[in-house]
């Protein structure tokens, strides 16, 4: 979800040659709808009630999927007798299963916050997947048999997502011969897990139980073995908190916010992946965009558009696994007319107390951010998993286009990768002079005032109480050119394969986005 109350030109290429600016991409004829398709919490055997999880779903989110642990067919005994736990939390949801039903009709508001419901099937041997259904009608069909439950989800309309495909195969990694793509148009490449492109990419998989990521399960493997599949991420996340920044979002390209609207979209594949950012990604090659098919033609025009929430590092084009293109935003200098576009803010706040010293806890934050001489063209929070506590609640309180309210709780403990901070990202239309004021009620009454200008020289500080309490930062502004951009270049294939591209970006502060792919076929 983003609320909302001139593009620059190409980086060097490398091997794809610019082709004319005025050739940019048109507007997108669908919306970019922000969700998450992959969550637990304790209906099940992880953390978290089912209301809590519910609620921050609507709070902050366009679509939510409550994928509960159900079954495991090919389930063994494991050290521990760790198996008892899962199954102990199979009984769980199969016994809450009404509830989770109730709680999707009830949250369920096409037009602003869809609910779809589903559950997860491991596999030792074939690896974990979720099953999305095309409707709230409740059914609970624990099919052991994968090639039965492909069989059933045709019949049914369901989509089968497969995920954190890169575990090794016979330890819960998906075994593509096993994958059908007619209910499976789509790989979760990206979750609390990490990331599954391929197996150098940035976010390797550390958590969970067993590590590392195996070649031959990651995205760019499956795609040179011919497989094609669509992007999505989803968190994976176990403290019932859907959405959580840094764990991953499925975006979804739909002409309205409806079920029906998002299946389309899920089994055309107009779906692309980000990690935390709500990054507005268009990709087009010949015309075709994302998860399309285009026929042979030897010239290959590829556009792109983006659209960051940060200093964007860089956009790379990539063909058959190797990058082929390069496009930098963030060397464009900008200039006195960079203010006449909206820039990009970030008010991030959660530092505190080291937990080595022993003290300190959950502190509680409420903020409002106020801009004076300018207006708020839209935001999104970056609201993190952790720490789980049942009776706090991140929210947006109230918005319009000069401020924006916000209640939360952060501290350092239960976080991904040890951030134990959170954010509200920005982009502020203005000049020099626009006043930025953040005044805190919670942890301590406080407040921080800078102009644009000053934001622009250096980020500043918000001290709620001497050191080490807790604290808070107002980050330097990014211009339009840094977060901004959009691009046409060319490309060649002889037809000897099918060619497939895809774009992916990077954010300087670590967030990134990935396109489905496109494929150009063989003469």
């Amino acid at each position: 979800m983003i609320r909302r109350c001139a593009v620059s030109g190409t980086g060097a290429a490398l091997a794809a040659a610019p082709v004319s600016a005025a050739q940019a991409p048109a507007p997108p004829e669908y919306k970019n709808f922000f969700g998450d398709l992959h969550n637990h919490n304790q209906v099940g055997y992880a953390q978290g009630t089912l209301e809590r999880a519910f609620e921050i779903a609507r709070n902050h989110l366009d679509f939510y999927a409550f994928t509960p642990h159900s079954y495991w067919p090919d389930v063994g005994e494991y050290d521990g007798k760790i198996e008892h736990k899962w199954k102990n939390g199979f009984a769980v949801a199969k016994h809450r299963w009404p509830d989770v039903v109730r709680h999707a009709r009830e949250y369920d508001q096409p037009g602003s916050f869809v609910t779809i419901l589903g559950y997860e099937r491991h596999g030792a041997a074939e690896g974990d997947y979720h099953i999305l259904f095309p409707d709230l009608q409740g059914d609970y069909e624990l099919i052991e048999d994968l090639a039965e439950l492909q069989a059933f989800a045709k019949k049914r309309g369901c989509i089968l997502v497969p995920h954190h495909p890169a575990n090794r195969l016979g330890h819960r990694g998906i075994a593509s011969a096993s994958i059908d793509p007619q209910v499976s148009p789509f790989l979760e490449i990206h979750s609390e897990w990490g990331c599954a492109e391929h197996d150098r990419a940035p976010h390797p998989y550390k958590r969970h139980t067993e590590g590392g990521r195996w070649t031959r399960h990651t995205l760019q493997h499956y795609l040179n073995e011919g497989h094609r599949f669509g992007v999505i991420a989803s968190t994976d996340d176990h403290l019932g908190y859907p959405g959580g920044y840094r764990e991953g979002l499925a975006v979804v390209k739909a002409a309205e916010l409806t079920r029906e609207a998002l299946f389309d979209a899920f089994r055309n594949r107009r779906t692309y992946a980000v990690t935390g950012d709500r990054i507005e990604l268009d990709f087009f090659v010949n015309g075709k965009m994302m998860g399309q098919e285009a026929p042979y033609a030897r010239k290959r025009v590829i556009r792109a558009r983006v659209r960051g929430w940060d200093l964007v590092d860089r956009v790379e084009v990539v063909k058959n696994g190797r990058v082929i293109h390069r496009d930098f935003p963030v060397d464009r200098q900008p200039t006195e007319r960079s203010w006449a576009n909206p820039v990009a803010l970030r008010f991030e706040y959660g530092w505190g107390p080291w937990p080595a010293l022993g003290w300190g806890g959950t502190a509680d934050w409420d903020f409002t951010i106020d801009v004076q001489g300018g207006r708020i063209d839209g935001f999104h929070p970056c609201f993190t998993s952790g720490p789980l506590d049942e009776f706090r609640r991140d929210k947006i309180v109230t918005h319009d286009e000069r401020s924006v309210r916000v209640q939360s709780y952060t501290a350092l403990k239960q976080m991904v990768d040890d951030y134990s901070q959170k954010a509200l990202a920005m982009r502020i239309r203005g000049g020099p002079d626009t006043r930025v004021t953040v005044s805190c009620l919670k942890p301590t009454k406080c407040s921080l005032t800078q102009t644009l200008a000053e934001l622009n020289e250096s980020n500043e500080m918000l001290f709620t109480r001497p050191f080490p309490w807790e604290s808070a930062m107002l980050h330097r502004v990014v211009f339009n050119e840094n977060w901004e951009t959009s691009f046409a270049v060319e490309d060649e294939g002889d037809g000897a394969q099918t060619d497939w591209y895809y774009v992916r970006v990077f954010e300087a502060n670590g967030e990134l986005a990935w396109s489905s792919p496109v494929w150009v076929e063989e003469a």
